[in-house]
């Protein structure tokens, strides 16, 4: 059923000093935790990290929020996604307000994106199995350390209330399984480049669900799905620091989709990748992002499927992107890309470009890369952007640079592009950067009427 076998040598997330207290409808929580998170804006091997507040609690449809933040008095506060729109109080010492129950909230404290505090509310589970049940791997409430759980055909991995499970979740070539649970898994314990390990890592498995979890600083890519069909994900909170820890990651995988996930990532928060077989029907639907490295929504660089198509981002919501581009598809490699969706995306606050990013809003290339593995360029054929907003932050541009005519980039299509309250209807509004290479469909509806 399971095993305990890796070697973890970190640090255990509760040694980590509290930045705040919190209680929802009047009970303290006890599941908070101070989880590693990354403000470095360039990729080194081992980054200086700093801590967000990460707390998990119970709640039928609305919850009074109170915090008391532990670095003394604070001015203001502000609730994310702003789309929700919570307004936060001041009562003494304390910031209070209303929230919806399920939701995935950043509380950041003096408008300092280095003072937050993220909050997964969870309405309570009415359909936990029993621990004793055939089958069933079951963690209740305290600390699991150093755990691998080998999921078998029709098992069922459940993380209860309050527990805190060290180690990972892993399958290959099962199928009719089922992770959930409102517990969490971390991996704060192992070295990244000693252990490596990925919490959730699944490989040619089918008909799955995951649900519900929360996954911390793990010391490697977060949850990996390689050659797997048919499988949800819903509601899986992710924040992770170390290098080259992308959150949901989905290679050469075909009918996939996550839901109402969140993931603050230092590495692309969502990533489509193609190896040795073809990807088709990938879709991330209502999901937030908080993006501290790399990509928010990104297909590549890895492609070296024949095929990639039908990959849906929609009601996709970035609340803060500090490096690359939000939306981009980065063929480096030999596949035929297209029928690429990104669909009703507001991205709150835009300061890509930092430390050694780039300025790019949507970045579409067919150019040679460090992972390209294929001397063969592919093409990228059919990406339409439609109703995308820019709240705050920089003015971002657009880049769509094929690498030759044999490596082309065709049938564009821009739509419902609002930056900074200014509704943008052509490339001359924008800062751009093109090919002489593309195709000759590339621009907005408006242009093309």
């Amino acid at each position: 059923m399971k095993k305990t076998s890796l070697k973890g040598t970190g640090r255990e997330i509760s040694e980590n000093e509290p930045s705040c207290r919190v209680w929802v409808n009047g009970e303290e929580i006890g599941t908070l935790y101070e989880t590693a998170v990354c403000h470095r804006r360039a990729w080194i091997r081992d980054p200086e990290l700093g801590t967000a507040a990460v707390g998990i609690a119970n709640a039928r449809r609305t919850a009074r929020i109170e915090i008391l933040p532990l670095a003394g008095p604070l001015r203001s506060a502000v609730v994310r996604p702003l789309a929700l729109g919570i307004e936060a109080r001041i009562e003494g010492d304390r910031i209070v307000f209303d929230a919806p129950s399920p939701s995935s909230l950043t509380v950041e404290f003096d408008g300092r994106y280095d003072r937050v505090l993220h909050l997964f509310l969870n309405e309570p589970d009415e359909s936990k199995p029993d621990p004793a049940a055939p089958g069933v791997h079951y963690f209740g409430p305290g600390v699991h350390r150093d755990v691998i759980v080998e999921i078998g055909d029709g098992e069922t991995v459940y993380l209860d209330d309050g527990c805190l499970l060290y180690g990972q979740l892993r399958s290959d070539g099962k199928r009719d399984f089922t992770v959930a649970g409102h517990g969490a898994l971390c991996g704060s314990i192992y070295d990244r480049w000693r252990d490596t390990v990925v919490p959730v890592d699944f490989s040619r498995c089918k008909s799955f669900s995951v649900r519900d979890i929360t996954i911390l600083d793990p010391a490697a890519w977060t949850f990996n799905l390689f050659d797997c069909e048919d499988g949800k994900v819903d509601r899986v909170r992710i924040v992770s620091a170390r290098s080259n820890s992308d959150g949901l990651t989905f290679q050469t995988c075909r009918r996939i989709e996550a839901r109402n996930a969140f993931v603050r990532s230092w590495d692309d928060c969502l990533v489509v990748k193609g190896y040795d077989g073809d990807v088709d029907d990938i879709r991330f639907e209502n999901c937030v992002l908080w993006t501290d490295l790399a990509q928010s929504c990104e297909v590549g660089y890895e492609t070296r499927a024949d095929s990639m198509r039908h990959i849906r981002f929609q009601k996709i919501t970035v609340l803060h992107n500090f490096h690359k581009p939000v939306m981009s598809v980065h063929n480096s490699d030999r596949a035929r890309v297209g029928d690429v969706l990104f669909e009703d995306v507001t991205v709150e606050d835009a300061e890509m470009g930092e430390g050694d990013g780039t300025p790019w809003l949507l970045e579409l290339t067919t150019t040679e890369s460090q992972w390209s593995r294929t001397a063969e360029r592919g093409s990228i054929d059919g990406v339409v952007v439609r109703q995308v907003k820019v709240l705050g932050g920089k003015r971002p541009g657009v880049r769509i640079v094929s690498a030759g005519k044999d490596a082309k980039i065709d049938h564009v299509s821009i739509s419902g592009l609002t930056i900074l309250g200014e509704r943008i209807a052509s490339f001359d509004r924008l800062h751009t950067e093109f090919s002489p290479w593309n195709g000759a469909d590339i621009g907005f509806e408006e242009e093309k009427k």
